[in-house]
């Protein structure tokens, strides 16, 4: 049995031999909400939780192949362009095992369809898995889920934002000459690994551009056919912007400027700083820092004062 601390190690370890992100990127710290495994009593109901969301994860795979062999006895597999990314960010979402109204348990009792009740809670006594029961996995597996990255959903830093991306195209992207080195080894670009800051936006933009359609004016997102035609860097004509529940954050080119204002239970805890005012603003070197460790804000006020700036128009 693995716990989060050594599958967060595992996963990050693998990331790198594989080529898929740099060695510089350096795994985050287990979050500091999450208990070390060790001290873990319930040892085998956690991995129950967590083996329930991976079975989760394998029917959706399977479900996917068949969808795939579909496409292929139909004789347009190969010239038929698919996207596949993963929602926004682990969950870190707890259950409130009391039932108290409004605290999510009543949205999701109910009965099976064998006239079962369903037991809504992160409840020990019971066995993960069944459809008699309905849990989470909870911040510590999230946190697993998320490696090398910080945070969950609903905050902006990489943890609630990034999703692994997928574009599959074989009679374009397998006729490119172009080749790119995968940990040390020559590849065709097939299986080309590219870090530009994309956004779910663009998947419109990309899908109007293959079809030749005008993108409508009110579409911010921008066509990732350059990258498809081999270009392994791209740079964007405009900032990208988010917000959710006070977190902020601007991606500039190598510069992500990021504010946290939500604790775990989505509350600001003392009072939010004006937009002008530096403090609570992380900056972050992209490119050399993925995984947000290094805050340089303090030695680029210009250019952290310049990005509050910017998101202060966009907002």
């Amino acid at each position: 049995m693995h716990g989060w601390d050594e599958v967060r190690e595992r996963r990050h370890s693998k990331l790198v031999e594989q080529g898929l992100i740099p060695p510089t990127w350096q795994c985050s710290p287990r979050d500091e909400h999450s208990p070390p495994w060790e001290h873990i009593a319930n040892k085998e109901f956690e991995d129950a939780r967590m083996a329930t969301y991976a079975a989760q994860i394998t029917i959706m795979d399977r479900g996917i192949g068949r969808i795939l062999k579909a496409l292929q006895r139909n004789g347009v597999y190969q010239n038929t362009v698919i996207f596949f990314l993963s929602d926004n960010g682990g969950c870190a979402e707890y259950l409130k095992e009391n039932g108290e109204e409004g605290q999510w348990p009543e949205f999701y009792g109910g009965v099976t369809s064998d006239g079962q009740r369903i037991q809504v809670g992160n409840l020990q006594n019971l066995n993960p898995g069944g459809d008699e029961t309905f849990m989470s996995y909870d911040l510590p597996w999230s946190n697993a889920s998320n490696t090398p990255f910080r945070l969950f959903k609903s905050f902006v830093h990489e943890g609630g934002i990034s999703t692994p991306f997928v574009i599959h195209w074989p009679s374009m992207i397998s006729s490119r000459k172009h080749v790119q080195c995968i940990k040390g080894e020559e590849r065709n670009d097939s299986c080309r690994i590219c870090h530009s800051p994309c956004i779910v936006m663009d998947i419109v933009a990309t899908c109007c551009d293959l079809a030749g359609v005008p993108l409508p004016h009110h579409v911010e997102g921008e066509s990732l056919l350059p990258i498809l035609y081999g270009n392994d860097v791209t740079t964007r004509t405009r900032p990208l912007f988010w917000e959710h529940q006070g977190n902020r954050a601007v991606r500039l080119d190598k510069w992500k400027l990021v504010y946290r204002c939500c604790e775990r239970e989505n509350s600001c805890n003392k009072q939010e700083n004006e937009d002008d005012d530096i403090h609570g603003w992380e900056l972050y070197n992209m490119e050399e820092d993925r995984t947000e460790l290094h805050n340089l804000a303090s030695e680029n006020q210009v250019q952290v004062h310049h990005m509050i700036q910017l998101w202060s128009d966009w907002a």
